[in-house]
C-alpha cells in the first residue's frame, strides 16, 4: 500500500501545488505525445511501423496505443490550436467551449477567461467559466418532433383520411343501391304508364270531336 503519511507535515497550500504542478507536468506530456501523433498522421509515417503499413491511422492509434480517434482529433484539435489554454485548463474545457460557442468564438472565450482569472487571486472558480461560456454560446435550435412522434401523427392523418375514404365509398355505394332500385321501379311502372296513356288517348278522343 502507498504512504501517505509524506504528506502530514506539509501545509495545505504547499500539498496543492504539487498536485497542480504535477497535473501540469502530465498534460505537458500529454501533449507532447498527442503532437507527435498528430505528425504521424499528417505524414503518415505511422506506416513505417512494418505491422501498421497497410492499415488506417484509425486502426494503429486503437491497436498500438488504445486511443480511440474521437479522443484523439479531439486532444489533437486542442493541443495544436490553444496549446497553452490546453494544458493550463484541459482538454475538455477547449473541446467545451468548441461545442458550446463555435469556431469562431474560441479565441475570445478563452481571453474572457484568462481576464476573469487576471481579477482574482485565487484560481478561477468552474461555475465563472461556465457563466462565460454560456454568455457566448450558440442559440439552440428549437427541435421539432421526435421520429416515433411524427410516425405516430403520419399514422393518425393516414387513418383519418382512410376513414373518410372508407365513408365516402360506402355513400357512394348507397346512392349507386338507390339509383338502381329506382331504375327497377321506373321499368315495372313503365306498363302501367303506358295503359294509361292510352287511356288517357281515349278519352281525349271524343272530347275533342
Amino acid at each position: 500500500m502507498t504512504n501517505l503519511k509524506q504528506y502530514e507535515n506539509m501545509a495545505i497550500t504547499e500539498i496543492e501545488k504539487q498536485i497542480k504542478s504535477n497535473n501540469e507536468l502530465s498534460l505537458e506530456a500529454r501533449k507532447t505525445s498527442i503532437l507527435a501523433l498528430l505528425y504521424l498522421k499528417r505524414s503518415g509515417r505511422y506506416k513505417e511501423n512494418p505491422l501498421y503499413s497497410k492499415t488506417s491511422f484509425k486502426n494503429y492509434l486503437l491497436n498500438f496505443y488504445n486511443i480511440r480517434e474521437k479522443t484523439f482529433d479531439e486532444s489533437a484539435r486542442a493541443f495544436d490550436k490553444f496549446p497553452k489554454e490546453s494544458v493550463k485548463y484541459g482538454v475538455g474545457l477547449v473541446s467545451k467551449i468548441t461545442r458550446a460557442c463555435g469556431v469562431k468564438k474560441e479565441k475570445e472565450v478563452l481571453e474572457e477567461i484568462k481576464e476573469a482569472q487576471k481579477k482574482l487571486k485565487t484560481p478561477i472558480k468552474r461555475e465563472k467559466i461556465d457563466e462565460i461560456i454560456y454568455k457566448h454560446s450558440k442559440p439552440v435550435e428549437a427541435k421539432g418532433p421526435g421520429y416515433k412522434t411524427r410516425y405516430i401523427e403520419e399514422a393518425r392523418l393516414h387513418q383519418i383520411t382512410k376513414t373518410r375514404y372508407d365513408t365516402a365509398i360506402a355513400e357512394l355505394k348507397v346512392a349507386r343501391d338507390q339509383i338502381e332500385k329506382l331504375k327497377a321501379t321506373v321499368l315495372k311502372l313503365k306498363p302501367f304508364k303506358n295503359i294509361l296513356d292510352t287511356v288517357n288517348e281515349e278519352i281525349a278522343e271524343p272530347l275533342m270531336a
